[in-house]
């Protein structure tokens, strides 16, 4: 919906509230000027995308040499654990920002064996910025690179400029375009203040995400110990595997900053658990034993995957799982096929509506907003955002517009109460 409504020209922030990154509106805009409202094309973009991680993945850790043999096990336990829930494949901010992460973690490995040129360095600052304009909690492995640079190479002062430098281009370019479009002082107040800032509100409860993670987890701490206490291992080996417990720390991190902590933002946490989970396989002296947990890891993976997808077993009752689903309202019928403005209520009830309204369309962001207003402020604002953008329909759950229709002569959008919190336009064609 957010690149549907930027399609028709609305600036982001500016014209729709939304605490979205700026590239990931920007790229939702382009699929939705595509294929509209198409999930299936969504899915096969995830899926090109999860391809060409996995990989990427299995290039970097060859390259790298990052293990005592070379196999394609890398490629084969990324694509696994990408399949610890079935939200891992929608095509999310998170999702995108990871591929350039991928990027920066081969630039750091690069110079570890000091082959980092100033030209990859530069590159490897600005793939981290186009990360985190993806998915801000990412900037936390803005953090995580400097201090693998610092830990474990002997990078000079420049060269710090330099990543920075890196970084903060693609920062200045997105600045300089909303400071053109009136919109500056919107994108670091609903972008990056919302997130750093606001208030945690969790999609699903704890116990859900246990359910999601207790599997990988369990493996990853036993990889981990595994991995840490084995002695047969190169300098740079070791290396390599203290920069990947950094980036796990760096995912931890953003997951616990991200203003939703939903399941699709554990993504981050892939890269790492893959390597570890890699390095418990190879350990296996016996290479029976190491297809047989192969195996097993896989088909308990798949199995809990299923289970919470097709909502056929207890595991799937244990937790809210259901909040993650759309789920059809009691507006879905007013709202078909029309332009909506909603005040209050969630960002699903736009899911049969033709366009997003008005230019609140975030409801914690936009309640935010209009809070710090005075009446007079709030009602005057909401009185010329609803006769810009002409609904046909407001669903208002915060009662702010029954106030306006009290106070203010609201002329040319002449409104009638269906129900308790439902006005439609009267004077539709």
């Amino acid at each position: 919906m957010i690149g549907e409504s930027l399609s028709t020209g609305k600036v982001l922030y500016k014209d729709l509230v939304s605490p979205i990154a700026p590239l990931a509106a920007w790229m939702y805009m382009l699929i939705s000027s595509i294929g509209g409202r198409s999930i299936l094309l969504l899915q096969i973009l995830s899926i090109l995308l999860v391809t060409y991680q996995f990989s990427l993945f299995n290039n970097i850790m060859l390259r790298n040499k990052a293990y005592n043999e070379n196999s394609y096990i890398p490629a084969l336990i990324y694509a696994l654990i990408m399949l610890v829930f079935y939200d891992f494949f929608t095509l999310s901010p998170a999702l995108i920002s990871l591929t350039f992460i991928l990027l920066v973690l081969d630039n750091i490995y690069l110079r570890i064996e000091n082959k980092l040129k100033d030209s990859t360095i530069l590159k490897t600052g600005f793939f981290m910025g186009i990360a985190v304009l993806f998915y801000l909690p990412s900037v936390v492995f803005l953090i995580a690179t400097i201090l693998s640079f610092a830990l474990l190479t002997s990078l000079v002062i420049r060269r710090y400029l330099l990543f920075l430098y890196g970084f903060l281009f693609p920062f200045m370019l997105v600045f300089i375009y909303f400071y053109w479009q009136g919109g500056l002082d919107e994108l670091l107040s609903q972008w990056i203040k919302f997130n750093l800032f606001s208030s945690i509100q969790p999609v699903i409860n704890l116990q859900s995400i246990l359910i999601i993670a207790a599997l990988p987890s369990i493996v990853f701490l036993f990889a981990l110990y595994k991995t840490f206490s084995a002695t047969r291992f190169t300098n740079y080996q070791l290396r390599v595997q203290q920069v990947m417990f950094i980036m796990f720390l760096a995912a931890f991190g953003g997951w616990w900053i991200s203003e939703q902590q939903a399941p699709f933002e554990l993504l981050l946490f892939v890269p790492s658990f893959a390597f570890f989970t890699i390095h418990l396989i190879l350990q296996f002296k016996r290479k029976v034993r190491a297809e047989i947990f192969t195996i097993t890891f896989s088909i308990l993976l798949i199995s809990i995957n299923y289970a919470l997808f097709f909502e056929n077993t207890s595991l799937h009752e244990s937790g809210d799982f259901n909040k993650l689903k759309a789920q059809n309202s009691i507006y879905a019928r007013a709202t078909l096929d029309k332009d909506a403005m909603i005040i209050g209520g969630k960002t699903s009830l736009y899911m049969n509506a033709k366009s997003i309204s008005t230019r609140f369309y975030h409801p914690e962001l936009s309640e935010q907003i209009l809070s710090d207003m005075n009446e007079k402020e709030r009602m005057i604002t909401l009185y010329n955002d609803i006769k810009s953008n002409q609904p046909e329909i407001i669903i208002d759950q915060s009662g702010y517009f029954v106030s306006i229709q009290n106070r203010l002569n609201i002329d040319s959008n002449n409104y009638t109460q269906i129900s308790n919190n439902l006005f439609v336009r009267v004077n539709q064609n």
